[in-house]
């Protein structure tokens, strides 16, 4: 058997049905090794899945006061499972999850209608798949999956409608961006992309490119206006949309720089093994562009450091250290103690190195062959600099799980403008490192997160009031902010508050803290353990109780 006979039978093992079939066998796999089980909130989707509950027990739609994601698409699908199965945070993990899958799905075939296939295929998938970011967010009920898996479900349309010329897939496009946009806001932008590159494209005429612009914006442009429309007449908008809104007043051009800088250097950390896979030819065929590229960012994490003492990880949220899920208990959150297993500098100075050349590479590739205007690449990066900016404009609580909806269009975009013959080792190594850190880094935070909720739920039924609890940010959020209906000020986020202040998450009285480790003034009431995967071992959560 020839080398090219051997490259195209492993092609046609990601071929149509047998890919997909390889997606959902690995999905279940993850979904196995980390499990959805446990009734508690992660993250802030106890905002989400208050919304969910009261639209399926009473029939109207409540936000809690800091919701700012449109969500009604999330919370009807919620509620239609609370309908079928009673209100359960495990059920409402499960959908998303499946959601997640399905998103692969959909990210498998727009490759493959950009003529991606084989083992490049395969590792782009396997990349956005594993992707840190989707994969912890999957087992919550946050809104950034559902989210992402509309608006690829809305690429794969656009860009065969695009490609094909084909107003059916246009259509269908504009039905899955304005889907999106009744989960977050930002799907829009999607449309705005596909409009833009319709009305671009060189290979239609005129008036085929105004029909294809409107057939590709109207419906969701009408399903934006309806949606506030109708919020606002209910009486429904919530205060924390009118604060994302006022977040705009506070843009500077260093805040623009500073983050987008953070911003490009997480897309490239997350395209790192296909960087690694186009280093060769990118390099020989752009070497002044890509040092270019990696001397100016080079510069910038220079005087980042120098001025903050900032190294990777950058942004806060998802990624820490070497963790991964929001570390939301007094300790780490509001007091800023650091986590219970840290690498310290030694692990963030390699990192931030990997991840600038990683970073000037992706920058390089990018920025090679932009004059080229077939339509669908065409769409892919007007989505990625639109879905991008719009992150920019969040540069007051700029998040690294933000980035997320970016990830898909700057891997599609430069695998499709760049296209892959083989797969070197060392993007496959780098791939399951990606793998092993993603699936181990989320079965750790599902794991704490059970022992922590498992010592709260004993405090529960020894009859102490969840008032009496400073439990983290979920355990509060659910079960205490909902009868308060406060709004936290900037000032009291701020991390690294006085041990005399108390957590700003909705606390009464914090006789009892959930805790990683002792605190002054407290005794340990409860040690429940958990087993960690990343760095192997036993960790423990501490429920504390005031010493009198």
């Amino acid at each position: 058997m020839t080398v090219a006979e051997r490259a195209e039978k492993r092609a046609s093992r990601w071929s149509g049905p047998r890919g997909v079939v390889i997606i959902a066998l690995g999905g279940a796999l993850v979904a196995g090794m980390i499990g959805v089980r446990g009734e508690f909130p992660l993250s802030d989707d106890a905002s989400f899945a208050y919304t969910t509950r009261t639209l399926c027990t009473t029939g109207s739609v409540q936000f809690l006061p800091w919701t700012a994601a449109s969500l009604v698409l999330q919370a009807a699908y919620g509620a239609a499972l609370c309908r079928m199965f009673g209100f359960s945070f495990a059920v409402l993990r499960a959908s998303t999850v499946l959601l997640a899958v399905v998103g692969v799905v959909a990210f498998f075939s727009l490759l493959r209608r950009l003529d991606v296939a084989g083992p490049s295929c395969a590792l782009v998938t396997a990349l956005f798949a594993l992707n840190p970011l989707y994969v912890n967010l999957a087992f919550t009920f946050m809104t950034d999956v559902p989210f992402t898996v509309l608006v690829v479900g809305a690429a794969y349309g656009y860009v065969r409608g695009l490609n094909e010329r084909r107003d059916s897939f246009l259509a269908w496009g504009s039905v899955a961006a304005a889907a999106a946009l009744l989960v977050r806001q930002q799907g829009i932008l999607v449309a705005v992309a596909a409009a833009l590159a319709a009305a671009t494209a060189r290979t239609r005429s005129a008036a085929e490119q105004r029909r294809a612009a409107a057939i590709a914006g109207l419906v969701p442009a009408a399903t934006f206006l309806a949606f506030h429309v109708w919020i606002v007449s209910i009486g429904a908008v919530p205060i924390g949309y009118g604060s994302r809104l006022g977040q705009l007043r506070d843009l500077s051009v260093a805040s623009v720089l500073n983050c987008g800088f953070r911003g490009l250097c997480y897309l490239g950390l997350f395209a790192l093994p296909l960087t690694a896979a186009l280093a060769g030819a990118v390099e020989r065929s752009h070497r002044r562009r890509v040092v270019g590229w990696c001397t100016a960012l080079a510069v910038l994490a220079l005087a980042l450091f120098m001025r903050e003492r900032a190294l990777m990880f950058y942004l806060t949220n998802v990624l820490y250290d070497f963790g991964l899920g929001a570390l939301t208990l007094r300790d780490t959150l509001f007091l800023g103690y650091d986590p219970p297993v840290r690498l310290g500098r030694s692990f963030a100075v390699p990192l931030t190195v990997v991840t600038i050349m990683a970073t000037g590479l992706l920058a390089a590739a990018w920025t090679t062959r932009l004059r080229e205007r077939a339509p669908g690449l065409s769409f892919l990066r007007f989505s990625a600099l639109l879905f991008f900016a719009a992150t920019l404009l969040q540069s007051r609580y700029y998040l690294d799980r933000h980035v997320l909806i970016v990830v898909p269009f700057v891997l599609a975009a430069t695998l499709a403008a760049r296209p892959l013959r083989t797969v070197p080792r060392l993007a496959t190594a780098l791939l399951i490192v990606t793998a092993w850190y993603s699936i181990a880094g989320t079965h750790d935070y599902l794991a704490w997160n059970r022992a922590r909720f498992a010592g709260l739920d004993t405090l529960l039924a020894d009859g102490v009031s969840p008032a009496m609890i400073d439990g983290g940010v979920e355990f509060n959020a659910w079960y205490v902010a909902p009868t308060l209906g406060t709004w936290p000020s900037d000032r009291d986020v701020r991390v690294g508050q006085p041990e005399s202040v108390r957590s700003w998450w909705w606390v009464v009285d914090d006789r009892f803290i959930a805790s990683f480790r002792p605190l002054t003034g407290y005794h340990v009431k409860l040690s429940v353990p958990f087993s960690r995967w990343l760095v192997p071992g036993t960790g423990h959560v501490l429920i504390l109780e005031r010493s009198e």
